[in-house]
């Protein structure tokens, strides 16, 4: 080895070195930021909500019944005009899914579940945005408000990679 060849391994080295210590000064971040999330008032009410839900024994049947309807349903999808009852077997699903979208502890779950998915979305966004406002967030739902616009982040995307 040169002079030259040894003092540029050696920055090599040096700078891999520098790559390790923020990549673990990022992921100790990422791990505080995670316990945050998980010990927050968000993920109590989710977990709450799917703790009542998983012990409403009401609530449940009528989720297995919606489930059911919906195999029903998806074995005769792909031929509506050979199922004779097709019709009525997508109205059993329409009525078990209002069924199970009206009992308390499932809309709750919901609700806590959309919470905890807005916080996430919007921690997400807030990251991707810290690296640079060009970056694109594809959110868990799309109706996800991000930025000023009020357009569900889908529309946004569309329209900003029209540019």
């Amino acid at each position: 080895y040169t002079t030259e060849e040894t003092s540029s391994t050696y920055t090599r080295q040096e700078n891999q070195m520098i790559i390790n210590e923020e990549y673990f000064a990022l992921e100790d971040q990422a791990l505080q930021l995670v316990e945050t999330i998980c010990s927050g008032e968000t993920m109590a009410s989710y977990k709450e909500a799917r703790r009542l839900l998983s012990q409403n024994k009401a609530a449940n049947a009528k989720i297995k019944a919606f489930n059911e309807a919906k195999e029903a349903y998806e074995r005769v999808e792909a031929y509506p005009d050979f199922a004779p009852d097709y019709a009525e077997i997508k109205q059993r699903v329409y009525q078990a899914k209002r069924i199970m979208d009206l009992d308390e502890s499932v809309y709750r779950f919901r609700t806590a579940e959309r919470e905890l998915q807005l916080l996430l979305d919007k921690v997400s966004e807030r990251l991707a945005h810290a690296v640079s406002p060009d970056i694109l967030v594809s959110a868990g739902d799309p109706f996800f408000q991000s930025g000023d616009s009020n357009m569900p982040a889908a529309c946004q995307i569309h329209i900003s990679s029209r540019g």
